[in-house]
C-alpha cells in the first residue's frame, strides 16, 4: 500500500475526485466529448445517440430558497444541495446565520426546506459542523457527516421526531471516522467510507455498509491486498432498495493512467462488478470517477476519460460521461452535442430508471458552463440552468430527483438566476421542470 504522509480528511466533498481530474484536462480538450444510452432506450448496442435537439428553458421556474426567514437575503454562502427522490424536499449546507430565528452557534448547518409548505429546519449535531447530506425518497431521513475537531461520523436523523442514530458505530478493530453517506429511499440503509487507524494511510480505505435494524456495518468493497498500488475508495452511490452499491476506488500517488476505477457490489449475490471495462476485455486506458446508480439500480453512470469502453474512435481527449446496463452489461458512451461543439460534459444525476441524465457542461472555448437534461431515448437537451433571461449559466454541484422534474444547484450572483440576487455569496436554487 502506498503511503504518502499523514492522513488527510475528506471533509464533505465525495465527488471531487471526478472534479479536480476533470479540471486537470480540461486545456486539454479540444473536440466534443461522447453519448451513449442504457439497453433499455430503443438505440443500438454501441454507438452514438440519435442527434440531439437543443432545446431552450422550457416552462419550469427558478427560484432562490436560501433566503432569510424573513425573505431577504441570505447573510452567508450555501451549498451542497441535495434533493429527495419524490423531488418535494431540499437539504444543503449554509453558513448563513438568518435562514431561521435563533441561529447562533457560530458554524455550518444543514437546512431542509420542503418545497411545498416552504417550512425550513435547521439541523445542528452537538458534535460540530455538518457536512455530505443525502436524503430518503420521501425526505424523511436526513444521513451526513458530522464533524469533531479531527473525527468525523455518519449520522441518520428522523426529522419527524428529531431522533438520531450512528451508522457508522460498531465498526470493526482498525476503522473509524465515517463520512460521505447515501441512504436508500426508506431511510433504513446507509452506505459510507471509512478511514483506517492507520496514521500514514491517505484517503478512506473501506466502504461500510449498514442496515440501520443490524447491529453491525458489513464492509462491502471488495478485498484490498497490502501489496496493491492502493489509495482509497470514494463516492458510494445507492439503490433505492439498499440492495447494490457502487464505488470509485483510486490507485496511485500522484494518480497517472488508469489511476481510478467504478465498482458494484450486489448484495443479495455478495457479487462484485467493475463497470468500467472495455468491450474487447483489455485494460481501460484511462480512469473512471463518480459513479451514479439509477434509482431502480438497473443503471450506473459514470465518467471517464477513457478511449477503449466502446467500440470506434473516441471523438473527444478529455472525459466522457458513460452508462451501463447492469442486467446486461452494455456499456454507452455520451457524446458532447451541446450549444459549442469543445464541450466537455460530467455526469451530476441520473434518472429513476436511467434513461434521463443531468449533465454539466465544462467550458472550453465557446461553449458556456451549464447543466442540461438529456434524454437518452430521443436525444434531446433541456437546458436546466437558465439565467434570468434564459441563457446558459453556472451551475454549481447539481442535483435532480427520480423522475428528473426538479434539479437543486448552487450559483454565485454573476450567474443572474433571479432579479436581485446581490449578497455577494453563492446560493441555493430550485429548477422545476416541466
Amino acid at each position: 500500500m502506498t503511503r504518502s504522509g499523514r492522513k488527510k480528511r475528506r471533509g464533505g466533498a465525495s465527488r471531487s475526485a471526478g472534479v479536480g481530474a476533470l479540471a486537470l484536462l480540461l486545456s486539454a480538450a479540444a473536440l466534443p466529448a461522447a453519448v451513449a444510452t442504457p439497453a433499455e432506450a430503443p438505440a443500438p448496442a454501441y454507438g452514438n445517440a440519435p442527434a440531439a435537439e437543443h432545446r431552450p428553458p422550457g416552462t419550469g421556474t427558478t427560484r432562490l430558497i436560501s433566503v432569510a426567514a424573513d425573505g431577504g437575503p441570505a447573510d452567508g454562502a450555501s451549498g451542497n444541495p441535495v434533493v429527495s427522490a419524490d423531488g418535494r424536499v431540499v437539504a444543503f449546507t449554509s453558513q448563513a446565520t438568518n435562514l431561521v430565528p435563533g441561529d447562533t452557534n457560530g458554524r455550518a448547518d444543514v437546512f431542509v426546506r420542503n418545497l411545498r409548505t416552504g417550512k425550513v429546519q435547521r439541523v445542528e449535531d452537538p458534535l460540530g459542523p455538518i457536512s455530505s447530506p443525502a436524503l430518503s425518497a420521501g425526505g424523511r431521513y436526513l444521513a451526513y457527516t458530522a464533524q469533531d475537531g479531527d473525527t468525523t461520523a455518519v449520522v441518520v436523523r428522523d426529522l419527524d421526531t428529531g431522533g438520531t442514530e450512528r451508522a457508522d458505530a460498531d465498526l470493526p478493530i482498525g476503522y473509524e471516522n465515517g463520512g460521505s453517506p447515501a441512504i436508500s429511499a426508506d431511510g433504513r440503509t446507509v452506505a459510507f467510507l471509512v478511514e483506517d487507524t492507520d496514521p500514514d494511510t491517505v484517503g478512506a480505505q473501506a466502504v461500510f455498509l449498514r442496515d440501520l435494524r443490524a447491529k453491525y456495518p458489513e464492509q462491502v468493497n471488495f478485498p484490498v491486498s497490502p501489496d496493491d498500488d492502493h489509495r482509497g475508495f470514494r463516492a458510494p452511490s445507492l439503490s433505492a432498495d439498499g440492495r447494490k452499491v457502487a464505488y470509485q476506488q483510486v490507485r496511485g500517488t500522484p494518480p497517472r493512467g488508469d489511476w481510478s476505477d467504478v465498482y458494484v457490489h450486489d448484495r443479495a449475490t455478495g457479487g462484485e462488478t467493475q463497470a468500467d471495462t472495455p468491450h474487447d476485455g483489455s485494460p481501460a486506458d484511462g480512469p473512471a470517477t463518480h459513479p451514479l446508480l439509477s434509482f431502480d439500480g438497473s443503471t450506473l453512470a459514470f465518467d471517464s476519460a477513457a478511449s477503449n469502453l466502446v467500440p470506434g474512435r473516441d471523438p473527444n481527449s478529455s472525459y466522457n460521461p458513460f452508462v451501463r446496463d447492469l442486467r446486461t452489461g452494455k456499456v454507452r458512451r455520451i457524446d458532447a452535442v451541446l450549444p459549442g461543439p469543445e464541450g466537455v460534459l460530467s455526469v451530476d444525476g441520473v434518472s429513476a430508471d436511467g434513461s434521463k441524465l443531468l449533465l454539466d457542461t465544462w467550458p472550453v472555448h465557446t461553449t458556456e458552463d451549464a447543466e442540461y437534461l438529456r434524454d437518452l431515448r430521443t436525444g434531446a437537451d433541456v437546458l436546466v440552468s437558465p439565467d434570468k433571461d434564459g441563457r446558459p449559466a453556472n451551475a454549481v454541484d447539481a442535483r435532480m430527483d427520480a423522475r428528473a422534474r426538479t434539479v437543486v444547484f448552487g450559483g454565485h450572483d454573476d450567474a443572474g438566476f433571479v432579479t436581485d440576487d446581490t449578497n455577494g455569496v453563492e446560493d441555493v436554487f430550485v429548477r422545476t421542470v416541466r
